[in-house]
């Protein structure tokens, strides 16, 4: 037997999970090992001194503690939730507002149309389209220098934070007005 399957046997025996035959070779071995044999009696006298203490008990309001640190943990984390709530419904609103101008845009676009080519002329009209087109580049080309850098993986993961906030506030707010109904 070597040393160091003798110093895992000795806390198996200590715990009386060796076999007979097991215990038999580790005493032969503690007889011929003299370091073996004084770690023998360091762990016997541990092991004997661990048996004659008290178990230690917890003070008595340990389960009112924990109890008191389980709710303040709780309101923590309903209190992170109604904020993230707060900024995800600001962000989907904002969202919203956006879709209604576009909309409303989009349903006065054809009137104005009209109004320019009749009731201002082509010039106003060729001057707004200049300046369309002039934004419209502008706009692509800062699309463009974003995504060709790593800046695009940024911008994506912007997106699906939005995105997510955006699905939990909707979650929440149905939650809430179910519980309502």
């Amino acid at each position: 037997m070597r040393c160091s399957e003798s110093s895992e046997w000795m806390s198996l025996y200590l715990d009386g999970l060796l076999s007979w035959e097991q215990a038999q070779h580790l005493q032969a071995h503690l007889a011929q090992c003299e370091a073996c044999r004084k770690e023998w009696e360091a762990m016997c006298w541990l092991s004997s001194f661990l048996k004659a203490e008290p178990v230690a008990a917890p003070a008595p309001d340990f389960a009112a503690k924990v109890a008191l640190r389980l709710r303040q943990r709780e309101a923590r984390r309903r209190r992170l939730y109604s904020g993230m709530g707060v900024i995800v419904g600001s962000v989907g609103l904002w969202a919203l507002a956006g879709a209604a101008l576009l909309l409303l845009f989009i349903v006065l676009w054809q009137p104005l149309i009209r109004i320019a080519l009749f009731g201002a002329g082509l010039s106003l009209l060729n001057d707004v389209l200049s300046v369309l087109a002039v934004l419209g580049k502008a706009l692509w080309s800062v699309a463009y220098a974003l995504s060709a850098g790593p800046t695009w993986l940024a911008l994506l993961g912007y997106a699906a934070l939005a995105l997510g906030l955006l699905m939990l506030w909707t979650r929440i707010v149905f939650r809430r007005w179910g519980a309502f109904r």
